[in-house]
């Protein structure tokens, strides 16, 4: 354990039991890594990775400057959600806040939405690992081959997560420290080369593309790069009853990781942009940022670069049997889900491994046989801010619910940032469900929230139902 601190469990735990639970999850988890677990799930170098060619092609380079745009709007989301988690730090977060905020009814379809959304992803996350695997070793796999790594990746994940939070939370660390590692130096790199031997194209970055038809549904497009990727900040207390000293470390870590995520990609971004040596050239390439990179540094770096990337993208696809799982443990727990029994048992590791599981069954199921529906993967993140809007309209609706908070609160800037965080997510959800490219995923995002009714009806009539369990 991170401390040795009976006392500061206790306290931890003192918290746990007042919202009427018995503590069964292990408490290992300190700053870096409850930092480590945000910052890691966004993944700036697989989210940029798997993006800069949409927003070259959509938009070209003045697209980029969408990030710091969808940046601001998340880091108010942020904030929000640090107060509640310094308020009430328990597993599955955004369900046991809506719970109580609003209704168990509005919390068990935030929960279920959100661990179905963290399933469905994790196989799309996977595969963003075959393009630089590919590049690295110089082969081209078949279907059956990607089927056959992409099912041993998630079982693979799976076993970590049964082993225990404490490894899973090891290899974020890992993943991280990479993760920078990888941004800052070779960022720095392809700065250095530009400045003493020149070649950088500022340009690119403040002239608007000539075209017959409105820049503008181009450029909100394009807001799909850092809403892709600048997401899942929340982790941070998805984890709050395996974390040490909560109250104060799960706000921080969600505020500092969306900061840290923040500024690192745009100057990442905008170092690779200046960089560009033909914007015709690199716009037609697959993989435009290798190709930059190669073109100044070679062979060796790029490789080296292209294992952080794989890196960073395991580390993203291990998380989300990590959140999936713990929030099903949470609606488990208050008989809320059909088989809660089953999904609230926690091993002798101490972790939720007959969800984790389920969840990995799911993503098995999902990679085989859907794998090639990439709007499926969209889906989540659309999933996810509609749960975020839920979630900071119930806090503005009533606050006054949630325990008081000493570690961290927004005083009377509450309901200004809320009220922006909510006219951002609106937006936000418009940009990516309303243009016709994005109908696709947004009527998959539907069809998700459908089998959620569904399931909740079937629940319903089994005596299942959220009002009847202990809030």
């Amino acid at each position: 354990m991170e401390t040795d601190h009976t006392g500061t469990v206790a306290t931890d735990d003192r918290d746990l039991i007042q919202a009427g639970y018995k503590p069964q999850l292990h408490r290992t988890i300190g700053s870096f890594a409850s930092f480590a677990i945000p910052y890691s799930f966004m993944s700036i170098l697989m989210g940029v990775y798997a993006n800069y060619s949409y927003v070259l092609n959509k938009a070209g380079p003045f697209g980029f400057w969408t990030w710091p745009i969808v940046a601001i709007g998340q880091l108010l989301v942020a904030f929000v959600f640090a107060e509640m988690a310094s308020r009430f730090p328990l597993t599955g977060s955004l369900y046991n806040w809506n719970s109580r905020l609003s209704n168990p009814t509005v919390g068990w379809f935030v929960g279920w939405t959100l661990a179905f959304a963290y399933a469905i992803s994790g196989p799309g996350v996977i595969l963003i690992l075959f393009p630089p695997l590919q590049t690295l070793l110089g082969i081209q796999f078949s279907p059956a081959t990607i089927s056959i790594i992409g099912v041993g990746v998630i079982l693979l994940q799976l076993l970590i997560n049964i082993y225990g939070v404490r490894l899973a939370a090891y290899i974020n660390r890992l993943a991280v420290v990479f993760e920078i590692i990888a941004l800052v130096g070779f960022g720095m790199v392809l700065a250095l080369i530009l400045l003493f031997k020149g070649g950088a194209h500022p340009q690119l970055l403040t002239t608007i593309p000539h075209s017959n038809i409105s820049y503008l549904l181009p450029f909100l497009m394009s807001t799909l790069l850092a809403a892709f990727t600048i997401f899942g900040f929340e982790s941070a207390s998805d984890l709050s009853e395996e974390t040490v000293r909560v109250k104060h470390i799960a706000p921080r870590s969600i505020i500092y990781a969306v900061i840290a995520s923040a500024v690192l990609g745009f100057l990442f971004i905008v170092v690779l942009t200046l960089a560009i040596p033909n914007l015709a050239d690199i716009t037609a390439v697959a993989d435009p940022i290798s190709t930059i990179f190669s073109y100044y540094l070679g062979t060796i770096p790029i490789k080296i670069f292209i294992v952080s990337v794989l890196i960073a993208v395991f580390a993203t696809a291990l998380l989300n049997i990590t959140l999936a799982s713990r929030l099903l443990f949470a609606i488990a727990r208050d008989k809320r889900f059909i088989a809660s029994s089953f999904f609230e048992k926690v091993s002798a590791r101490r972790v939720p491994a007959n969800a984790a599981v389920v969840i990995a069954i799911v993503e098995i199921l999902v990679f085989v046989f859907l794998s090639g529906l990439s709007a499926l993967y969209a889906a989540p993140v659309v999933l996810l801010l509609l749960a975020y809007l839920v979630t900071v309209i119930n806090f503005v609706r009533n606050s006054d619910a949630l325990p008081p908070s000493t570690t961290f609160s927004l005083g009377r800037w509450r309901k200004p940032i809320a009220w922006a965080a909510i006219i951002w997510l609106i937006a936000e959800v418009l940009i990516l469900t309303v243009p016709k490219e994005f109908n696709l995923a947004a009527f998959i995002a539907i069809g998700i929230i459908a089998i959620g009714v569904v399931q909740y009806l079937v629940q319903y009539a089994l005596n299942i139902r959220p009002e009847k369990s202990a809030a």
